[in-house]
């Protein structure tokens, strides 16, 4: 994970080896003995590649003045990931730097310089806080103490290269990158002090005259929606600054009306720290799966309740999508997409069997109606008019409820398989409405989608067989029938309330299942959180 780097010997200076390596057995002995101890003034834990690099090398010491002084500017750099440069001791680094011709200091210094290269090192590759979702890699096997990673960290050390190993480490996606820069244009934005918001008032739509209007494009001027001139003091809401308005929804995930109504106010309210925040959350959950993300995927953010194919560093194709009630929540989960369905039957999920009852206990036409029959458990169809409903509940109820293919199908006309264990999976709804929505959060844990069609000819991968126009063919039918894609497309379902598009500009998102603050408390605790800050509920 860090660069083997090839070593350079380098001889300490003052104060004598012999006693900076007296110093550092006493204090690593200590460490093995306590797990954790106080190394000038900061808290050391008993990582087992820090016992394991002193212990290999006869308690020598490891550090020398270049290589310090890299890693003290790779240290302060993480500010720009949403991280706390103190968390890696960078104030007692500093303060101990100048202090290295007496024993005990040097050993202090030596201690905490590889003290923190683990913790930046882990918490860049991996993030700060407990993963939620798909990892392929957990942080528990960092540092594990083997002779290669003492080899690994003794090179690395001797080269004074600290900064360009540690830049290896961040996640390169497009997402990461561009939310990093997001931050310190914000930040920027902060040091000047921010934004005024734009109080409330009457509703501002194109050509409207408003008092507002010019601190409304001064405040859109600040994140780059409004590009027109900066002097503008006109009161009239023109056509500039109806597509600075849209383009702000847009990226907060708003209708794109135009409107300055309400809810886009109290978007423009957000103040620009808890933006920067936002950004903060984000970029820690991107180091979670960063390293793991193909290529090519599909993903679905559900606090955007959006869905993405991407291409590299390029978004093929977007479009809304309603995901998971907070009482039926959508899972965070990696799997891969193998097929698609057309008019596919809909096999009534246990968790929801209690509310066909209720609806077919109080309307005796429904389960007809809804193209619903009743299976018993070796698949054969039963009369459901002799099934007497009111003496079952969902826990007892014998049958399986299938509903057929049509246009009542709560799948719709196509359904995306990508197999799991939470049972999640993207298909089409008859309830066309719910998308115009800008909060849709209405399903039970499924991924519906505006545009599968559009979504299953790029997976499919087809296009002379299965376009848009075969696939309506194809459905206008009614018969089922089943397309294995020629390759699996990786999908990923993510949790992110802020992100940025393919040319960087950030989007933000309402935190619907409210799991930010989890992570940021854990972010700004000192030390390792031990607990998993945003663990579904």
């Amino acid at each position: 994970m860090l660069l083997a780097l090839v070593p350079v010997v380098v001889a300490a200076r003052q104060p004598e080896r012999e006693q900076v390596s007296e110093e550092l057995r006493s204090r690593i002995e200590q460490l093995r003995t306590t797990g954790s101890l106080l190394v000038g003034g900061e808290a050391v834990q008993a990582e087992p590649l820090l016992l394991a690099v002193y212990e290999a090398r006869g308690f020598q010491p490891l550090w020398e003045e270049d290589a310090v002084a890299s890693l003290v500017r790779a240290i302060t750099a993480v500010r720009e990931d949403g991280l706390d440069p103190e968390d890696y001791h960078v104030s007692a680094l500093r303060a101990a730097a100048g202090d290295r011709r007496n024993p005990a200091g040097a050993a202090e210094l030596d201690i905490l310089c590889t003290d923190a290269l683990l913790r930046v090192g882990r918490d860049l590759r991996y993030g700060k806080t407990e993963p939620l979702g798909p990892a392929s890699e957990r942080r528990d096997g960092w540092a594990s103490g083997n002779a290669e990673a003492v080899e690994e960290l003794v090179a690395l050390a001797a080269s004074g290269r600290v900064e360009e190993a540690l830049a290896t480490l961040r996640p390169r996606h497009f997402a990461y990158t561009g939310m990093r820069s997001a931050l310190s244009e914000l930040r920027w934005i902060q040091m000047r002090g921010g934004w005024e918001p734009v109080p409330p008032g009457p509703l501002m739509r194109r050509d409207s005259v408003d008092d507002r209007v010019p601190l409304l494009r001064a405040r859109l001027a600040l994140e780059g929606d409004y590009t027109g001139p900066a002097e503008d003091t006109s009161r009239v809401y023109d056509a500039a600054l109806e597509a600075a308005v849209r383009s702000f929804q847009h990226r907060h995930g708003l209708n794109e009306d135009g409107l300055v109504e309400r809810v886009t106010l109290a978007a423009l309210a957000v103040p620009v720290e808890d933006r920067i925040d936002q950004l903060r959350v984000n970029l820690e959950r991107a180091r979670w799966v960063g390293h793991e993300l193909p290529h090519e995927l599909v993903a679905v953010n559900i606090a955007g309740a959006k869905v993405y194919l991407i291409h590299g560093d390029s978004i093929a194709f977007e479009t809304r999508a309603i995901v998971g009630a907070d009482a039926t929540r959508t899972p965070v989960f990696a799997a891969d997409m193998r097929y698609v369905v057309l008019n596919p039957t809909w096999t009534v999920p246990r968790s929801i069997v209690g509310e066909v009852l209720h609806l077919a206990r109080s309307d005796p036409d429904y389960l007809r109606r809804q193209g619903m029959r009743l299976l018993d458990p070796s698949g054969r169809e039963v009369d459901a008019a002799a099934v007497d409903l009111t003496s079952h509940t969902a826990a007892d109820f014998p049958f399986v409820v299938r509903q057929d293919p049509g246009p009542a199908n709560a799948l719709g006309r196509i359904k995306l398989m990508l197999p799991n264990p939470n049972h999640v999976y993207l298909h089409d709804t008859p309830s066309r409405g719910l998308f115009a929505r800008e909060e849709r959060l209405f399903s039970h844990g499924c991924i519906r989608i505006q545009d599968p069609l559009g979504l299953a000819e790029l997976v499919l991968g087809e296009p002379q067989t299965w376009n848009r126009e075969t696939l309506e063919t194809a459905i206008a039918t009614g018969e089922t029938r089943t397309i294995p894609l020629a390759r699996p497309v990786p999908v990923f379902v993510l949790y992110w309330t802020a992100g940025v598009d393919a040319r960087g500009t950030p989007h933000f998102y309402a935190d619907v299942y409210d799991r930010d603050r989890g992570v940021l408390a854990a972010l700004d605790a000192t030390g390792d959180p031990g607990t998993r800050p945003d663990a579904p509920r």
